[in-house]
């Protein structure tokens, strides 16, 4: 029995070295963004957007509000929806926006909500580029033999290709001798 708890002793301290190892990203996920527009107000009326986030925004009027935003300041309405009267039992008092980053760049919008057909509020919208950032190697840093250098010696490499194999035979010897010695006791 205690054979069988030093190998998974063993096997669980392997898995956490492969784990340490392991190089590590940082992501995330699209977001969503909620704008609810009230009888008198927009809450919240300036809002910092990430590239991939869909807006939502709800209407809690008992009338249409249109929501528009010129995405490219040219004086037409790229993005045009209408959110309907407040309903409780469906989505039709909302409007969805998805800001795909192939059309929507890092800058300030205004969004414009129109009700009754004249201006009614606008939210000021700042979106901002979706980068990952990835924890590089310092300058000058060379992953393996440098292109433009002439190539190292045979010998030397030889060499280094046979340390590394006779280190792994040597792990594989101890691994099973202490395994044996384990299976004595």
């Amino acid at each position: 029995m205690t054979e069988l708890i030093q190998m998974r002793m063993k096997a669980l301290a392997a898995i956490l070295v492969l784990i340490l190892m392991m190089p590590t990203a940082a992501a995330h996920g699209a977001d969503t963004f909620s704008f609810i527009m009230r009888n008198e107000s927009i809450q919240p009326d300036t809002a910092q957007v990430i590239q991939n986030d869909t807006m939502i925004f709800i209407n809690t009027a008992d009338y249409d509000r249109r929501v528009a935003i010129d995405s490219d300041g040219d004086g037409t309405e790229e993005m045009d929806c209408v959110a309907g009267p407040s309903n409780s039992s469906s989505t039709e008092d909302e409007c969805h926006l998805w800001l795909e980053p192939a059309n929507w760049s890092e800058g300030s919008y205004e969004v414009r909500v129109y009700s009754n057909g004249s201006l009614w509020q606008s939210i000021d919208l700042t979106i901002v580029l979706d980068n990952h950032t990835e924890t590089l190697p310092p300058e000058g840093f060379v992953f393996g033999p440098d292109p433009g250098e002439p190539e190292e010696d045979d010998m030397s490499s030889m060499l280094l290709s046979a340390a590394v194999l006779m280190a792994g035979a040597a792990a594989i010897v101890w691994v099973i001798r202490n395994v044996k010695e384990d299976e004595e006791e």
